[in-house]
């Protein structure tokens, strides 16, 4: 991250995101840049907290309801942003995953859809995709979101196969992932995108549109099929088991049902694999075979009482050497930055608390939320790279001093670790030895303390 950091100067990171959307009408950007500066300073608060006067306050709600004011519009400058950040590396992930967004409580709302199983509760879709630079591990933000409001479930959304390949293939949930691919679309020359997806993903019909983009995929495993291997047709989940280990490596992830990252040593093996078109699938029937790989990565001696690590991953990566294979593994377990990044919308931008009254209006608010999202998400790894850098070269100047004076220790030579301190004591972080890192919502909570202490700041120095 070079220069000041975007957040401490709102204004800055406004007009950054914001000040090229295509609303229709000049005012209305600027009304947007307006608004986003006042939410990032105050992200979890409503409209009325965030805007402070009545004009501004109504300035917002007449934003949101005007026709060429769309989650599009307002999402894609962003969205270019991060596609021309991921164009200038020469490798990134793009992790995508669907969140629920639950809006059950607001039953003034039009336009939502059933959401989780049966169907009782009312909400949208949310279809994510982050760029990772797997260089950092560090988030670049979104490159895609669509929302989804269904009117019912699809007929055959059950277990019944039978019923299920009846429904034509772009009714179907599985599909989502297959628009975001296209959306996407291929990478600039010389550069690698590389499709990250949970067990969700694992259908042919994703491995073929990656292809057709010439761009690459790393995606979990969810079912077993018959695959062509070197030594014959075989199962895929026995092929890959069979296959023997090439290296092991301690890597940071987080076990089923657990909210923290642990070290945990895992084995790796690869094998080369070719997918077959499903015959009961009229859309795919007759695809060319994909040739790809297959990578198994388990934990071979787990903790008493645990459940071992297993993934299972199908990727289009070269995975014939131990450290392609490793990268393969790294790769896949950075797919927690995109369940933090909905974390971090629901939470630190309480997006499931907004009440306006249709989703037309909804969806734009939503979508100046998640961009804000995924800038509050970066806030997490400001200390972790360069912890002794001079708190100035990324902080605003009044930040710095109010920061130091909060620590009660001089603002010259005041380091970007000790700053990042400063936040998590706000947030509630003891910072003691054994409480390890701060985490990204005890850092959301401290940032919006210290945003607050700023306007105080701010107000003194110009009374």
């Amino acid at each position: 991250m070079d220069g000041t950091l975007m957040l401490a100067h709102r204004e800055r990171w406004a007009e950054e995101q914001f000040a090229s959307a295509d609303l229709g009408d000049a005012r209305r950007t600027r009304r947007l840049v307006k608004l986003a500066t006042q939410m990032a300073g105050h992200s979890s608060g409503t409209i009325p907290q965030q805007t402070g006067t009545a004009a501004d306050m109504k300035a917002a709600y007449r934003l949101f309801s005007a026709a060429g004011v769309t989650h599009e519009a307002v999402c894609r400058p962003h969205w270019q942003r991060t596609r021309e950040r991921a164009g200038e590396l020469p490798t990134a992930f793009l992790v995508q995953d669907t969140a629920e967004l639950n809006f059950s409580s607001h039953v003034h709302c039009e336009g939502l859809g059933p959401i989780a199983q049966g169907g009782y509760f009312r909400g949208l879709h949310q279809q994510n995709v982050l760029a990772v630079d797997p260089a950092t591990a560090h988030p670049l933000g979104l490159i895609y979101q669509r929302h989804h409001h269904r009117q019912q479930r699809p007929k055959g959304h059950s277990d019944d196969r039978g019923a299920t390949r009846k429904v034509p293939i772009q009714e179907r949930e599985s599909y989502w992932w297959i628009q975001a691919i296209r959306a996407i679309g291929s990478p600039p020359a010389g550069v690698r995108w590389v499709h990250v997806g949970d067990r969700g993903e694992d259908i042919f019909g994703v491995y073929d549109e990656a292809r057709r983009w010439e761009t690459d995929w790393l995606i979990r495993i969810g079912k077993d099929r018959r695959v062509a291997t070197p030594t014959g047709r075989d199962s895929l989940f026995s092929y890959a088991r069979g296959l023997p280990a090439t290296t092991q490596r301690l890597l940071p992830v987080r076990r089923q049902g657990s909210q923290k990252l642990e070290g945990v040593t895992l084995s790796i093996a690869a094998g080369p694999v070719t997918l077959l078109p499903s015959k009961y699938e009229p859309g795919y029937r007759d695809r060319e075979p994909i040739a790809c790989g297959v990578v198994r990565v388990w934990e071979a001696d787990p903790p008493d009482g645990a459940r071992p690590l297993e993934w299972l991953l199908c990727t289009s990566l070269p995975c014939t050497e131990p450290s392609e294979q490793l990268f393969a593994a790294q790769g896949y377990s950075l797919r927690w930055l995109v369940e933090e990044f909905h974390k971090c919308e629901k939470t630190g931008c309480s997006v499931e608390m907004r009440r306006l009254e249709h989703v037309d209006r909804l969806e734009p608010l939503i979508g100046l939320l998640s961009v804000l999202a995924a800038y509050l998400l970066e806030l997490k790894y400001v200390a972790r790279d360069e912890p002794d850098r001079p708190a100035d070269a990324l902080f605003d100047p009044l930040a710095v001093r109010v920061m130091a004076k909060y620590l009660k220790k001089p603002a010259d030579g005041l380091t970007v670790e000790q700053f990042w301190r400063g936040v998590g004591q706000l947030g509630g972080h003891p910072g003691r030895k054994g409480d390890g890192p701060i985490g990204w919502l005890r850092a959301w909570r401290g940032w919006q303390s210290f945003q607050l202490i700023l306007v105080g700041a701010t107000l003194a120095a110009h009374g």
